[in-house]
């Protein structure tokens, strides 16, 4: 059984508030699962060990071969741990015949993550974006969606020549007022805005250069993307080609485009929305 997500870029980091915004790009990961195989999880023709995978499979009770072809770097800071989470868990409820229920595999999904280790928050922001593409704004305690905005354009990713930076969540939380003072743009769509604030909080805090982001501001919606150390933005497709012109110097680029519509057939109801 086969099933496939997207990538995800960030607009507010979740580490300081709680609140968190991202949305899909169409970097994909696709999972193709043989149940009854003894377990075994290949990443890109490379065997890996996988706790997470192990973990979902003994809660759905069974031993699978697991093959994943990503174009997500990992550890970049696009999501790519919620992806694979996502991904497993649509290729094991398509094979069990149950219905994709977007809300029950978000939340599986966000506490699967923290269970894990594998992420700080539980990421329900980077999964909601993996799995439902367009733009969402979350809270990542409540398990909830505040908003999701079905919106078109084109995208492009920096993966840097530097390494990830070390992630200190006290160093972190203690000045969080500073992006508090952005969430009224946030639950109102101004992305752009927000993805500015975030960039300039979490490069100081981590420690990242965010002059690679502002000499395109006046050109596109650009930011850090998760912990880092990638960078990522969004506009027109002119506009993203001469941003991906900018950032050449810098290291790899990826020119792709926002993800319009879910990666999977999952059904959306009421119950994965913050009532307003």
């Amino acid at each position: 059984m086969k099933a496939k997500v997207y990538a995800a870029g960030t607009i507010l980091n979740a580490l300081a508030l709680g609140v968190g915004s991202a949305f899909g790009l169409e970097l994909e990961m696709k999972v193709k699962i043989d149940v009854g195989e003894k377990t075994s999880v290949i990443v890109n023709k490379r065997e890996v060990e996988s706790v997470v995978a192990k973990r979902i499979l003994s809660i759905f009770g069974v031993e699978a071969h697991i093959e994943v072809e990503s174009k997500i770097p990992p550890r970049s800071g696009l999501g790519s741990s919620s992806a694979f989470v996502n991904a497993l868990l649509c290729a094991l409820l398509k094979e069990m015949g149950e219905e994709l229920n977007a809300y029950r595999i978000l939340t599986a999904n966000a506490r699967l993550s923290l269970e894990t280790g594998i992420s700080y928050t539980g990421a329900f922001d980077d999964a909601a974006a993996s799995l439902l593409g367009g733009f969402v704004v979350s809270d990542n305690r409540k398990l909830k969606l505040y908003r999701w905005d079905k919106l078109k354009g084109y995208a492009v990713v920096l993966i840097p020549g530097f390494n990830r930076g070390k992630v200190d969540i006290r160093k972190i939380r203690e000045d969080s007022d500073k992006l508090r003072a952005v969430l009224p743009d946030l639950f109102a769509g101004e992305y752009c805005s927000v993805m500015k604030a975030n960039s300039e909080y979490y490069c100081e805090k981590i420690g990242y250069p965010s002059d690679i982001v502002k000499k395109v501001w006046e050109k596109v919606c650009a930011g850090l993307s998760g912990n880092g150390p990638c960078y990522v933005a969004f506009g027109t497709k002119q506009n993203i080609a001469e941003v991906k012109k900018a950032w050449e110097e810098y290291g790899k680029v990826i020119q792709t485009k926002i993800a319009e519509k879910p990666a999977e057939n999952v059904v959306v109801d009421k119950t994965l929305f913050i009532k307003t």
